[in-house]
């Protein structure tokens, strides 16, 4: 039997079922008052019965003996009903070292056996655990909370396996059938025989009411419940709690929000560093919380809402929240800004300091998180997907981090720019407003520029210089598009604003990725394609 066709579907299968013990693990750590312990062992008890079994048949021996030890450890806890919490951090470990067995399956390698993990479901003391030469690179074994961290989160369980190139494929299809309706309804609209376009007028109707059924139902395809990237978090959050002495708690909301998978695959990271700086830097030792009459288990809550043709993530901690005097010190001590103008920051400034590249609250580095440290990246992430992401404190003292996304990346509503003959387009969600700005109301030293706005004085930046299409001279007229990019609203100034457009978004051809404002390709109804800039990656420079 050739067992190579079926490697990836093991993989798959096996990742479907690892999920499935992590929410079932999660809610025997929560005592959910709607799912009883037994029926979550049980699934527990199935799901390691199933990968034991897919893994012995295709001889994957490590796999199949570490959640065949797990199965029988599971036996009693079946018979009780329940698992004492030293057990729940050993499972919660033992999902992590599958996870990353797995890993290693999909890289075509053979994962080392976990003779520490069986020792410890035997009851017996877990003898140093050899390395692993088989693990492929930029794959770590399993064993502690960062390094499992690092495994990419399972894909979601679904009824049939389609791979995301041919869909990407059949969403191209559907784009240019949308433009060559446009183009044909363009034609109708300049006919001169009314007879002729009253009756093909008709057939157009009909043929644009199918393309949208038939859009709709392509735009289904690529979504997926955030539980993709949610379902994992809890787990990587006990073991990392728990290597640090702490003790918390993930509650999750609005798991079954749906979003294009284009948004969720680049999610895992940035979710990831936010939920290791809750629990390292955010939430605090048991009895430093009790001694402030908090809880000693600290809770991180994790939602996500659609708003409009968004989606709303909110990553919430009931820990130590900002200091704002320390945050304000030590951007003076790293040059951000000047001690009088750190003196007067607003509190609600505060939070985007921390998005600065190199900022940190830390007295000491943190080999898993500081606030700060990594925040940029994250930030970064978050604007190349064409969202935002804000910080403020709790009432309480905790955190609260909230992002707003597309749902959809690949359909996505941009606004048409002129710059000296030229088109480019801008994510609409980023664009604040549309303005004719005189050169009488521009104030220029030097190199800069700056109008008022709402009594607010707006940096002025000419967007035809930033991706190297200036005009013959300065910009006395035109319009000047507002936009907010790493925290700092700011105006752009461009030939024309011509109008906006709902467009499938592709990729930008390799040869030109290197370029970071170029955030995607799309054709026009007229057929000419043009470049979708991200707003960010324009100005990083300039904030």
């Amino acid at each position: 039997m050739d067992l190579e066709k079926y490697r990836m579907l093991f993989v798959d299968e096996t990742a479907d079922h690892l999920a499935e013990m992590s929410r079932a693990l999660a809610a025997v750590e929560r005592g959910d008052e709607d799912a009883s312990d037994e029926r979550a062992i049980d699934t527990l008890f199935r799901m390691a019965h199933s990968i034991k079994g897919m893994a012995a048949s295709l001889d994957y021996d490590a796999v199949s003996t570490l959640a065949h030890r797990l199965e029988d450890w599971l036996e009693p806890a079946r018979s009780s009903g329940t698992i004492p919490d030293d057990g729940v951090q050993l499972v919660y470990e033992i999902i992590g070292a599958l996870e990353n067995m797995v890993a290693v399956v999909g890289a075509e390698a053979v994962p080392s056996a976990r003779n520490d993990l069986i020792a410890r479901l035997a009851g017996e003391a877990p003898p140093d655990p050899a390395p692993d030469e088989n693990t492929p690179d930029g794959i770590a074994p399993a064993g502690t909370a960062q390094l499992a961290s690092e495994v990419a989160a399972p894909p979601l369980s679904r009824s049939v396996r389609v791979r995301a190139e041919a869909v990407d494929r059949f969403l191209a299809a559907v784009g240019e059938l949308m433009q060559r309706h446009a183009q044909l309804e363009s034609l109708h609209r300049a006919s001169p025989f009314w007879e002729f376009r009253r009756e093909f007028g008709e057939e157009i109707d009909g043929m644009e009411r199918a393309i949208r059924e038939l859009r709709r139902r392509a735009l289904d395809i690529r979504t997926t419940p955030v539980r993709r990237v949610f379902e994992r978090l809890p787990r990587l959050a006990s073991e990392l709690a728990h290597s640090l002495g702490k003790r918390v708690r993930v509650d999750l909301v609005g798991e079954e929000v749906e979003a294009d998978r284009a948004v969720l695959d680049h999610l895992d990271d940035p979710l990831l560093h936010l939920l290791r700086n809750a629990v390292d830097h955010g939430i605090e030792a048991p009895h430093v919380r009790e001694a402030s009459g908090k809880p000693a288990v600290g809770t991180i809550r994790l939602e996500s809402a659609r708003v409009g043709s968004s989606i709303h993530l909110r990553i919430q901690d009931d820990g130590a929240g900002i200091d704002a005097e320390k945050v304000r010190r030590r951007a003076v001590e790293s040059g951000l800004l000047p001690q009088l103008v750190a003196e007067d920051l607003p509190l609600e400034r505060i939070g985007e300091l921390l998005f600065e590249p190199g900022m940190s609250t830390r007295e000491e580095v943190s080999e898993v998180s500081g606030r700060g440290v990594g925040l940029d990246a994250v930030k970064s992430k978050i604007e190349a997907l064409g969202g935002t992401i804000s910080l403020s404190t709790n009432d309480d003292g905790g955190m609260t981090f909230d992002i707003d996304l597309p749902s959809m990346v690949a359909l996505q509503r941009v606004l048409i720019l002129q710059l000296s003959g030229e088109r480019v387009a801008l994510p609409a969600a980023r664009v604040e407003a549309v303005l004719e700005v005189s050169e009488g109301t521009i104030e220029r030293v030097g190199d800069e520029a700056f109008f008022m706005w709402k009594d607010e004085p707006i940096p002025l930046l000419d967007l035809g210089e930033r991706v190297q299409l200036p005009s013959a001279g300065p910009r006395h007229k035109g319009n000047v598009v507002l936009t907010e990019a790493r925290g700092f609203r700011m105006g752009l100034h461009v030939d024309r604003a011509i109008a906006d457009y709902e467009v499938f978004v592709r990729e930008v051809p390799s040869a030109l990725a290197a370029l970071r404002p170029l955030a995607g390709v799309a054709n026009l109804p007229d057929g000419v394609p043009v470049f979708l800039l991200e707003p960010g990656a324009l100005v990083e420079d300039f904030v």
